[in-house]
């Protein structure tokens, strides 16, 4: 009986019919997930919508935290940008008569995530543009930079000009000791594919207009980030040039972990910058604002590649401590 049941079996599997049936099968499902694919269709089915995250907002100012790497505006409408993700999130705030649909009163580079603080109205604009004029805003920003500095606080005061020429800015990123000293800056013409990248004035006759520009520094953690040397900082800039932060870290030989720029295209591995824009505090006569984020530089939040192993300052302290030098 058993041998009879065991020969049967065998001639059904060998008759091919198992290999029709599973074919069929297949058939059936592909059939299947192309109607439910023309239903979705059929309902103008479409992936979630990318957003900004809010961290404040008012009848005057819309205060998000921006993602890094993302443009805030673009003259090319298909790129993603802050500006094409608010057009469909708020189409509410979209100003027909700009440009770029709404009042982007400052900036951050598309390396930079943050705090971005943009205004609703017109008056709301002139307030903000009239507070970053008389630099009477407060700006904190999170960064974490190669190597274990030997300070705890240092005011770095370095000019930066308009960018007009180049200067051997190599050779001062090599010098991993070098000493914060005051010096100008102008635009590298030999990177210019690397956006917009400023220099020092050992090369004079290549910087035009510098201007005085002053960052304040204060460590918080050394630690180790993927077991390479790291400094958790607080920044402060007391004014605004471009790629400020950047080029005053990268100067004093502690470029910002993941500046491709102004590591001279040497930091490849990080997934992003480590530069963001902390705490924002906008003193005005419609309404003052003082906003926070997290904090997206801790172990935690790295996954823990970054580990502390010493700390310096820690936040709750640092703004008062930063503020009194």
């Amino acid at each position: 009986m058993i041998d009879e049941i065991i020969e049967r079996i065998v001639q059904f599997f060998s008759t091919g019919l198992v290999e029709k049936i599973i074919k069929a099968f297949l058939v059936l499902c592909d059939r299947f997930v192309n109607f439910i694919l023309s239903l979705c269709e059929g309902n103008n089915y479409k992936k979630k919508d990318e957003t900004v995250d809010v961290l404040y907002t008012s009848g005057n100012f819309l205060v998000i935290n921006k993602k890094h790497d993302l443009l805030i505006n673009s003259n090319d409408t298909k790129k993603k940008t802050v500006q094409t993700i608010m057009r469909k999130q708020f189409p509410e705030y979209v100003q027909d008569n700009l440009t770029h649909d709404f009042y982007f009163a400052h900036r951050l580079d598309f390396a930079t995530s943050g705090i971005l603080c943009i205004p609703l109205n017109k008056n709301a604009c002139k307030e903000v543009c009239q507070v970053f004029e008389e630099q009477r805003a407060r700006k904190y920003y999170l960064a974490l930079l190669r190597g274990h500095t030997d300070f705890d606080e240092e005011v770095i005061d370095i000019a930066i000009g308009k960018p007009s020429g180049g200067s051997p800015m190599a050779s001062a990123l090599r010098n991993a000791s070098l000493t914060i000293q005051s010096s100008v800056t102008g635009e590298d013409v030999r990177f210019k594919d690397t956006s917009k990248k400023m220099c020092t004035i050992l090369e004079e006759e290549r910087c035009q207009n510098p201007r005085r520009s002053i960052t304040k520094v204060l460590v918080l953690d050394r630690g180790y980030y993927n077991g390479k040397p790291v400094t958790k900082v607080l920044l402060r800039p007391i004014t605004g040039r471009r790629h400020q932060l950047r080029l005053h870290c990268a100067q004093i030989g502690h470029v910002i972990v993941g500046d491709y720029t102004y590591s001279l295209k040497i930091d490849t591995s990080p997934p992003r910058m480590f530069l963001h824009a902390f705490r924002l505090v906008l003193p005005n006569t419609i309404e003052n604002l003082d906003i926070q984020t997290d904090d997206p530089f801790t172990e935690k939040a790295l996954k823990y590649k970054w580990k502390v192993v010493e700390q310096v300052n820690s936040i709750a302290n640092a703004f008062d401590i930063i503020d009194s030098f």
